[in-house]
């Protein structure tokens, strides 16, 4: 990967890495204030990487649900993600390497940003998605091992800590479908001319 395209992926990702370092916190105080250690947080953010999976799977694990029905609940919760790995499949197959990867680092707001953006030429694809996912996954892990180590030195009161997520997938839809609407005016204009 040159240097160009981790600085493209990084000025892509700025976004993202506001949102997960917020979202990211909330997640590791919520973990540590359900009795789990720090690290944990880490742990589960570099193994599953799927914010809303992590929250939905605190409150499982505190009520000693059994294992089956945690892997059931968390495949329920991200079906979408098939979906999502759709329209990305012709891309996906342009990017040796990084698709075994790219496949597992599809979150909402990566897949936002992937198929929004553009790859520059000079730029393989394989190597700027896989940037973008994994700065994206950084700044995840980053959130929410900050937030757990937060949460276990200081006592902190958690209400409404845990709709965090839905709101930053609330304003990248908003900031996505905005940048939709104006690519399709400048193209509506372009007809027009």
């Amino acid at each position: 990967m040159t240097k160009r395209c981790f600085t493209l992926a990084l000025k892509k990702t700025i976004p993202v890495f506001l949102g997960y370092i917020t979202c990211g916190i909330a997640f590791g105080l919520v973990l540590v204030n359900a009795g789990y250690p720090w690290w944990f947080a880490t742990a589960m953010s570099v193994i599953i990487f799927a914010g809303a999976a992590q929250f939905a799977a605190v409150p499982l694990f505190v009520a000693g649900t059994p294992i089956y029905l945690i892997l059931l609940t968390e495949l329920l919760l991200n079906i979408r993600h098939i979906v999502y790995g759709l329209p990305l499949i012709s891309q996906f197959k342009k990017c040796g390497k990084w698709r075994p990867y790219l496949i597992f680092a599809l979150s909402d707001e990566t897949f936002s940003l992937l198929s929004t953006t553009d790859v520059p030429e000079d730029v393989p694809i394989g190597s700027f998605f896989g940037a973008i996912a994994a700065l994206d996954q950084f700044y995840w892990v980053l959130g929410t091992t900050i937030g757990a180590l937060i949460g276990a030195m200081i006592p902190f009161d958690m209400t409404g800590v845990d709709f965090s997520l839905t709101a930053l997938f609330a304003v990248l839809t908003i900031d996505q479908f905005s940048k939709f609407l104006k690519k399709n005016n400048k193209e509506t204009e372009n007809d027009c001319n």
